[in-house]
């Protein structure tokens, strides 16, 4: 019961957090001409990446299935007239003199077997799965980008160093052929010059064109494609280093848990079918005087009781079904897990 409260508590900080940040004005402008710091796309990354954004509004949409989830059935309201005899016509007077029958009913379904607990257990669980979907899109999505943004650099820094060899073989090309005109070396080796010299004006190109698909791929992570044509980065590595290890479940496979519960909740719920819910109504009937009824008007109350009848079927198709779902969420989990450990285990050999 304990771990319980805790799971809900940390599910009510988690869910705070996502509702401030969807509530929060998306300040999405253009990126300014100044190269842009590891810092700042940071800040941006968080308002403006459009996958974790998607995640957040799924997030929403479970929230929403969870207050659905806690509701009870409405109950049903009723009413109807009879016995209405075209020879004899309504008569005359207000509507309660007309000389028809007129009832009124009220129904309310009644679930047992603790079917609307297993279905807001259900929904709490597939509400923490997709609050951890949230993080686990925030994490991939800020490694891609700070990816992107040292990628943006290092091409950056290539075309520098392209165009100071394009510039270095130009004038390499340019004193061979002054040295060919002049009868110092032959044609052969002014040609070799010549031919240098195009190759690192292609070599040059190509960095920029490395460099613009770059500058498209931070953009487009960054929620900032009109600004990707002339987008920049100041050169910088962050001071702190990372933990070989952190503590603690990574969002993917904390996602996949929450799944499998949710899934166990859909069993027990597929099994709790068998417990036959009842629907209960109250009637109410009132026949006026009238020209086949003399003997005055009368009102009379009912009481009847619904029980659906397991007579060609008992649900073993949704039993079975969730059952294989349950299974699937288990195998789900078990990959989630080998491959975030491998991950680690590379990610930690990578950084040693």
């Amino acid at each position: 019961m304990r771990r319980h409260v805790l799971s809900l508590l940390a599910m009510a900080m988690i869910a705070g957090r996502v509702g401030a940040t969807l509530a929060a004005p998306s300040d999405c402008t253009p990126l300014p001409h100044a190269p842009l710091t590891l810092a700042a796309a940071e800040e941006r990354f968080a308002r403006c990446n459009r996958d974790v954004r998607a995640a957040e509004l799924t997030a929403e949409a479970f929230a929403a299935d969870r207050r659905t989830a806690s509701q009870r059935p409405n109950p049903t309201l009723s009413v109807g007239a009879s016995n209405v005899n075209p020879h004899a016509g309504l008569g005359a007077g207000t509507l309660r003199d007309k000389t028809f029958d007129s009832s009124v009913r009220l129904e309310q379904l009644i679930e047992r077997g603790g079917k609307a607990a297993l279905r807001e257990e259900q929904a709490d669980a597939l509400h923490a799965a997709a609050l951890a979907d949230v993080a686990e899109q925030r994490r991939v999505q800020r490694l891609a980008m700070r990816t992107a943004f040292f990628d943006l650099a290092a091409a950056q820094e290539k075309v520098r160093l392209q165009h100071d060899f394009r510039a270095l073989a130009a004038d390499s090309a340019a004193a061979s052929k002054r040295r060919f005109d002049a009868g110092e070396v032959p044609r052969a080796e002014s040609n070799r010059f010549r031919l240098d010299a195009a190759r690192a004006a292609n070599d040059a190109l190509q960095s920029e064109t490395d460099r613009d698909r770059a500058r498209l791929d931070l953009a487009r992570l960054l929620g900032a494609e009109s600004s990707a044509r002339t987008l920049e980065v100041e050169i910088e590595w962050p001071d702190d280093a990372p933990a070989l290890r952190k503590s603690g479940e990574r969002p993917d496979v904390a996602a996949a848990r929450h799944r499998v519960e949710a899934a166990q909740a859909a069993r027990e719920l597929a099994r709790r079918i068998a417990t036959r819910d009842v629907t209960v109504g109250l009637q109410a009937d009132r026949w006026p005087v009238s020209e086949t009824n003399v003997q005055g008007t009368g009102v009379s109350y009912g009481l009847t009781v619904s029980i659906p009848l397991h007579v060609r079927h008992a649900n073993e198709g949704e039993v079975a079904r969730a059952r294989a779902e349950l299974e699937a969420a288990h195998a789900a989990l078990e990959r989630a897990d080998a491959h975030a450990t491998a991950e680690a285990r590379s990610s930690e050999a990578e950084w040693l």
